[in-house]
């Protein structure tokens, strides 16, 4: 009797162990092996996320850059009433000499990094080094074109079917089916609209054609002011004097480097080259504009063990200008 007591607790001692150290060890390492398995596909799976994510991003900005600067080359120099017109500027006498902005039928000017007009270079946000720059002027993008029943040289004025809403200093255009005159606003008295400097002026406007304001829109490479290390940016300007409007228009752009095809006195090529803004010798002859943007990611995306990587892109682009293609 006491036999079989002593032997029925001694199984529920047996029965009431716990692991031994050994097989403690085994589990532990066992469930270290498990998170550490499960935290390396997570690491791998965030690293993937994180690339798809920058890699679309940055794919998204240059669709978006590429649309915008194709709208505004292929804009240059135009004006509403279309075709090639004669053009007549009588803007430059009121713009100091040597503003960049000063000749405003040109339609567009490039400028290799430091040649030139380089976008601003002591103000912020600068333009990163060794990029490229590129002035447009256009008359066909913005504003409403107001309709023209009279222009007196003897005066100077334009008489519009509706009273226009510029004001003294704006920069607009006045445009028939012949000819394109550049002017500024001197002042506006109802639907009179009065300029100077007209003596070069020969030739009116015949009524029907069109009064608009004319911008001019230079792009660059700039420091951001969101985060990223560089951007493309517009300044945007509609009057000889006074303030421009700097726009950050497109992140993690680090690069543009621009050339340009000069057509002959027909429009036709006049070489089968792009140049350099160094070698354009008269801008009113080129006829198709080669941009090439780079873009890096704006997180580092790690895919190759470091915690700096980042991805790259490098985009072409060849725009034709509408109002000089034969």
């Amino acid at each position: 009797m006491n036999d079989r007591r002593l032997s029925r607790t001694h199984d529920r001692r047996h029965a009431q162990a716990g692991v031994s150290l050994v097989e403690l060890m085994i589990a532990i390492t066992l469930g270290l092996v498990a998170v550490g398995a499960a935290m390396a596909i997570f690491l791998a799976n965030r690293k993937s996320f994180a690339l798809v994510e920058g890699v679309a991003r940055m794919q998204e900005n240059a669709r978006f850059a590429v649309d915008m600067l194709s709208r505004d080359i292929r804009e240059a120099g135009n004006a509403v009433c279309g075709g090639n017109l004669t053009s007549v500027n009588i803007v430059s006498p009121n713009v100091p000499s040597g503003n960049a902005w000063a000749t405003w039928d040109r339609g567009l000017v490039g400028d290799d990094w430091n040649s030139g007009f380089s976008a601003p270079t002591g103000s912020s946000p600068l333009q990163i080094a060794n990029t490229d720059s590129l002035l447009l002027w256009s008359a066909s993008s913005g504003g409403t074109p107001i309709q023209i029943t009279q222009h007196t040289i003897n005066t100077g004025t334009f008489t519009a079917s509706t009273t226009p809403g510029y004001i003294p200093d704006d920069v607009v255009t006045a445009c028939d089916g012949s000819q394109l005159v550049t002017f500024v606003v001197g002042s506006v008295t109802n639907q009179t609209v009065g300029y100077s400097n007209g003596a070069s002026l020969t030739k009116a406007i015949a009524a029907g054609g069109f009064l608009n304001t004319l911008s001019a829109e230079l792009w660059y490479v700039g420091q951001s002011t969101t985060g990223a290390a560089s951007s493309l940016r517009r300044i945007s300007r509609s009057k000889t004097t006074g303030s421009t409007k700097n726009d950050e228009m497109v992140e993690g752009v680090t690069n543009m480097q621009i050339q340009y095809l000069v057509g002959d006195a027909t429009g036709a090529p006049a070489a089968t080259a792009y140049v350099d803004a160094a070698s354009v010798t008269d801008w009113t002859k080129v006829i198709a504009v080669r941009v090439t943007l780079s873009l890096a990611t704006q997180d580092s995306v790690g895919t190759t063990g470091s915690a700096n990587t980042t991805v790259s892109r490098t985009v072409p682009l060849a725009v034709g200008i509408k109002r000089r293609l034969p």
